[in-house]
């Protein structure tokens, strides 16, 4: 194969820094929307719905725990699609990240890599709220920050759906490599 581009994000301090400032608009237009579905789900009737500082801080604490399961769901679709790729979980400048160096995927499987976490992670969130299990103050707040979270896989998602027809993608331990068959 042909390599196109590697991208290192992980050591690149300009993009992280960019999609940091990326994020806060996001957290904002998240919240938005996810307020918004809390408000027209129909969840049973809870014991409060405004924040409070407890309400906040179970939240904050909730995030951080989802950031674990975030990672833990890309390293499950690693496998799912590459059942012999060795998956590494790690955090460096400031992000968490599940990588599986060395391994091949095609565009399609390595967006659902990239989306997994949104995608289930939000479904997650959504039947909680819709059962009653979390409050929609809790329900915004987590998924607003959890979505806004996702832009470094939302970034990876843009860069792929831009690649020729045909690329793959290999996962590397500071970020992918574009790859072309060759002619």
């Amino acid at each position: 194969m042909e390599l196109i581009e590697s991208l290192n994000l992980l050591e690149n301090k300009k993009v992280i820094f960019w999609l940091n400032i990326i994020s806060i608009p996001l957290i904002v237009l998240f919240f938005a929307i996810f307020t918004f579905i809390s408000l027209i789900v129909d969840a049973p009737a809870q014991e409060t719905h405004v924040f409070n500082l407890s309400t906040t801080l179970l939240s904050l604490v909730a995030f951080f725990i989802l950031i674990i399961i975030h990672e833990v769901i890309h390293g499950i679709f690693f496998k799912l699609f590459n059942p012999e790729a060795k998956v590494k979980y790690g955090f460096k400048n400031g992000m968490a990240y599940a990588t599986s160096p060395n391994s091949f995927y095609t565009k399609g499987k390595f967006v659902w890599i990239c989306l997994a976490p949104f995608i289930v992670i939000t479904f997650i969130l959504f039947f909680l709220l819709y059962f009653g299990i979390i409050t929609p103050p809790s329900f915004a707040l987590i998924a607003s920050l959890h979505a806004a979270a996702c832009v470094g896989d939302f970034y990876w998602v843009y860069l792929i759906i831009r690649l020729e027809k045909g690329a793959y993608v290999e996962d590397t331990e500071v970020g992918i490599s574009f790859y072309r068959k060759a002619q």
